[in-house]
């Protein structure tokens, strides 16, 4: 009987050190789950931040497309105004000159980080807005097992908000090239403040496509920057007393979008007309001939089209005025078409 029992005190004993064994078992797993659990927090927190940091470096390059493009389109267009030479291909110029700007950016990021960054400017071209451009782009940009690929569209405007610049150029607008191009062998142009002065260029070249009436654009004028009309519908232009919004737009220099006008792109390229929505301004007679009833159409589209069948797209308009006095006439010369546009009774 001793026996039994004392291997009955063995065995509760064994029972209670394995319990015990098992209870101290179970704080070293708990700790082990969550030392795991920490590691792991800290691979996530890690994982977290790099991809922060990547978006960051993502944004930084989505946002600096846009002022590298104005930048280039700048830089462009006061070549053309310089030198009145026409770009051939201008998306391709365009495209080639903000990826240069973007290689230069990721230079300059590559100083600092051991990020790899991949931006590539796919294509430039017209938006659906003549007042903007479109941009599209890649993005990628990775660390370790982190990445980032995005693909970017971008309209992107071009126009700015108005300023005093002095009688000077202000180089942070964007001036329309298209004058400059197609006046370059007949006299050239200047520029006076925020507007474009012909002198006898515009008339010069008129008349070398035998167009009637040419000397109404002696001393002729038409805005330099590109700056959006704010009077909406255009048919408002003539829907007021004197024609007043109509001469404030021509004092203000305003551009209009027209699905015959020049997109600014093709303007780069020396064209008044193309496939793409764009763009239209007048172009304001000289106030000094004030006998003619009929002379050209005094949009620049129309003026400076060579699209027709003889060499050039140009036709007449009858004669506009609006707020007229003894002493001045302001005037245009419009057809029917865009009268009907701009809400002048016919």
């Amino acid at each position: 009987m001793s026996n039994i029992n004392g291997w009955d005190y063995m065995d509760n004993r064994g029972y209670v050190m394995a319990g015990l064994a098992f209870l101290l078992i179970i704080p070293a797993v708990i700790l082990s789950v969550m030392l795991i659990n920490m590691v792991n927090m800290d691979e996530s927190t890690n994982n977290m931040i790099k991809s922060d940091i990547l978006g960051h470096i993502s944004s930084d390059f989505e946002a600096s497309i846009p002022d590298f493009t104005r930048e280039v389109l700048r830089e462009n267009t006061a070549n053309v105004v310089r030198n009145g030479q026409p770009i051939k291909n201008s998306r391709m110029v365009i495209r080639n000159e903000v990826q240069a700007k973007i290689d230069d950016l990721k230079k300059e990021y590559l100083k600092y980080t051991d990020v790899s960054i991949q931006c590539q400017i796919k294509s430039v071209d017209s938006a659906s807005d003549p007042y903007q451009i479109q941009i599209e782009s890649n993005i990628i940009v990775s660390k370790h097992n982190n990445s980032i690929n995005r693909n970017i569209s971008q309209n992107i405007p071009f126009t700015v908000s108005e300023s005093k610049n002095n009688g000077s150029l202000d180089e942070s607008k964007i001036s329309d090239p298209l004058p400059f191009i197609k006046t370059k062998e007949y006299g050239g142009v200047s520029v006076d403040g925020d507007r474009i002065k012909y002198g006898s260029s515009l008339s010069n070249y008129l008349k070398s496509k035998g167009i009637n009436n040419s000397h109404v654009y002696e001393n002729a004028s038409s805005p330099l920057y590109f700056k959006q009309c704010p009077y909406d519908p255009y048919s408002s232009h003539g829907k007021c007393n004197m024609l007043f919004n109509l001469k404030n737009c021509v004092d203000n220099g305003y551009y209009h979008k027209s699905a015959d006008g020049a997109c600014i792109l093709c303007r780069l390229e020396g064209k008044a007309t193309c496939n793409h929505f764009g763009l239209e301004t007048f172009i304001i007679p000289s106030m000094n001939t004030r006998s003619e009833i009929i002379a050209p159409c005094s949009i620049d589209h129309v003026i400076f089209s060579e699209n027709g069948p003889d060499g050039y797209g140009t036709y007449p308009g009858k004669i506009v005025e609006f707020q007229c006095s003894t002493n001045s006439s302001n005037r245009l010369f419009l057809d029917d078409g865009h009268r009907n546009k701009y809400g002048i009774i016919m």
